[in-house]
């Protein structure tokens, strides 16, 4: 009898040990896949709405954020028992939450660090941008179109212009706003009875746009993340054009070219004057990896250059970081030239702040924005000056502008 209890024991014994490290394995939640909807908590009323889909290839969950035509595929999703962390591919931002159940997760969203955060509640299931209210009428007009915009139009000091671009189908709406330094990128949206709303999330940037379409007008406020807030008003105005791009960034009197002595990645001095530059037509893209704008300049110079280098184009990109840690500054154009698969040459010119930039081009008259982009003709001399990018969520302007500038390298190629 004793032998047979036993035996009994270390039976159970060794079921029981066999069984803790499945049980283990076991303690990691599943998400159901599918359409997801995501809502940013600015305030205890108001909220920033994000569609994204949720695969699973193997034991291996993507998230794919949608921003109109955009969608930015994150690879990163970490998932340990009921805690759940997403990286966004290019910046350094990124979603720690919790797995409440398999269809809503709750968190933080981080960017740069732990000390800016915004959090947010995700469901699964397939709805709107913006959820519709229960008492929405119809939309009282079709906004499609151009705008002429005008944020903080009573304060001087925060004042400036902006040209309004939507598209209306029903009541779902895109668009952008485009200023002298560039885009809010893909904005997606929808317009219910008299209120008009437009939200993006780029992984660096959280927009929210909200309007009410009073006679010919639209007023609203816009929120960055929970940083900024401002009022906008907005007429309708196919005319309406902003100070060209190419004329606000140029040489100070008393200057004739750029010059300039960076690190790259491996710590190597680069200027404009190494042989490798000689008899080059180059591109100087200064621009910084926490940019939006910068992403997309980057992902159309990439090509400029796979399809230019070979005929005699260089380019070479001035990182400005939101950090002065050489290490951490190499790691973010790491990320960026792996993206990107960019072969061209990025260096390491400091911290992102007007006076380390003024300091460090000290030849130009300002940067008033990332990304700013100078083109060099074989004779080193400055031929254009670009300020700002639009992007490919403007459309016709982004094609216009893209067309433009591989016109500009094929004439200077030439020469």
């Amino acid at each position: 009898m004793k032998k047979i209890l036993s035996l009994l024991l270390l039976s159970i014994l060794i079921s029981c040990s066999g069984d803790l490290p499945n049980q283990e394995i076991n303690k990691n939640k599943n998400l159901v896949e599918g359409s997801w909807h995501m809502n940013f908590q600015l305030s205890e009323t108001n909220f920033v709405p994000i569609n994204f889909a949720l695969t699973k290839i193997d034991t291996l969950y993507r998230v794919e954020f949608s921003n109109a035509d955009e969608k930015i595929l994150a690879k990163s999703v970490n998932i340990v028992n009921d805690k759940i962390s997403i990286h966004d591919p290019v910046f350094n931002s990124w979603f720690e939450g919790t797995i409440i159940n398999s269809t809503t997760i709750k968190g933080n969203w981080y960017k740069e660090g732990k000390e800016y955060y915004i959090p947010f509640i995700a469901n699964h299931g397939n709805s709107p941008r913006f959820v519709k209210p229960d008492n929405a009428n119809k939309p009282v007009t079709n906004i499609s179109g151009k705008w002429e915009v005008d944020f903080s139009k009573n304060n001087p000091e925060n004042h400036y212009q902006s040209i309004g671009q939507f598209q209306q189908d029903d009541d779902y709406l895109t668009g952008t706003f485009m200023t002298e330094t560039g885009d809010y990128r893909f904005l997606e949206g929808n317009v219910y009875g008299d209120s008009v709303y437009l939200s993006c999330f780029d992984g660096s940037h959280l927009f929210l746009f909200k309007a009410i379409i009073k006679n010919d007008s639209l007023i609203g406020t816009f929120w960055s993340g929970t940083h900024w807030e401002e009022p906008w008003v907005a007429i309708r105005n196919e005319a309406f054009e902003l100070t060209n791009p190419d004329s606000l960034t140029f040489l100070k009197d008393g200057f004739t070219e750029l010059a300039f002595t960076f690190p790259n990645i491996n710590r190597d001095n680069v200027s404009l004057t190494d042989k490798k530059y000689e008899g080059k037509v180059i591109i100087v893209n200064i621009m910084g990896p926490w940019c939006p704008n910068c992403k997309d300049e980057t992902a159309y110079l990439t090509q400029l250059y796979n399809k230019n280098h070979d005929k005699g184009l260089e380019i070479i990109a001035l990182s400005f970081d939101k950090t002065d840690n050489f290490e951490i500054a190499k790691q973010n154009i790491i990320k960026i030239k792996t993206f990107f698969n960019a072969d061209y040459d990025f260096l390491i010119a400091g911290k992102a702040d007007k006076i380390t930039t003024a300091k460090s081009l000290p030849m130009l008259n300002h940067i008033m924005s990332y990304p700013t982009t100078i083109f060099i003709d074989k004779k080193g001399k400055i031929r254009k000056i670009r300020t700002g990018f639009y992007g490919p969520g403007t459309g016709s302007y982004y094609l216009r502008y893209t067309q433009q500038t591989d016109d500009l390298i094929a004439k200077l190629l030439a020469e």
